[in-house]
């Protein structure tokens, strides 16, 4: 398994250490299950199957590849050299890294799994078996993760964790960029919910 490297910022360095580092044990366990379910479907299928399979986003329809993603619509012509999948338990969405993003080697198709609820708890727990969830992320965020258990608004989020809506509304603003929680509008509020990874995150 080959893993992309490049300078991290301070704080993106910093990050890594509380957030990565101590579960990628883990973390590489998983991704290699999901490398070898690949292989598996390669001689079962072919790529058809193994493309078909990796995420709802992602559909090969022979010649074409498409990926529905928040990025602008364009075209990449791969012209016969490929291009390399990367599983991703972050990624909120696939993303595409090819030329028009400055990439020049293979393109790279980054995609996020989501493995079962159970191992993937697993990842975020202590030694002891304890949450680490609160030092991960912080309490009043993890708080708010938890209060997403049922789909809230901001408001109902800010009266159930007694904290202000402005409060509430930037935490769950980190937590959706994060990848944790999607939101949506109903009328004149924004309602929150937990994507499949602040599911599986919470345990």
């Amino acid at each position: 398994m080959e893993t992309l490297t490049s300078p991290l910022t301070h704080e993106a360095d910093a990050f890594h250490k509380v957030a990565i580092e101590p579960f990628w044990d883990g973390i590489l366990r998983l991704l290699k299950a999901e490398r070898d379910a690949c292989g598996r479907e390669m001689l079962d299928g072919g790529v058809e199957q193994v493309l078909n399979n990796r995420h709802s986003a992602i559909r090969w329809e022979a010649p074409l590849l498409r990926v529905n993603d928040a990025q602008p619509p364009r075209r990449t012509a791969l012209a016969g050299q490929g291009m390399t999948l990367v599983p991703s338990l972050f990624a909120p969405h696939p993303i595409l890294i090819d030329d028009s993003v400055g990439w020049r080697e293979l393109p790279i198709l980054v995609y996020n799994i989501v493995p079962e609820a159970e191992p993937t708890a697993s990842l975020w727990q202590g030694q002891e078996g304890e949450s680490v969830l609160p030092a991960l992320i912080g309490r009043t965020r993890a708080d708010v993760l938890g209060a997403l258990r049922e789909t809230r608004s901001t408001g109902q989020v800010a009266d159930r964790l007694h904290i202000s809506s402005p409060s509430a509304s930037k935490h769950l603003t980190i937590l959706r960029r994060a990848g944790f929680v999607t939101t949506e509008r109903r009328q004149n509020l924004a309602v929150h919910s937990l994507t499949p990874l602040g599911e599986a995150i919470l345990g």
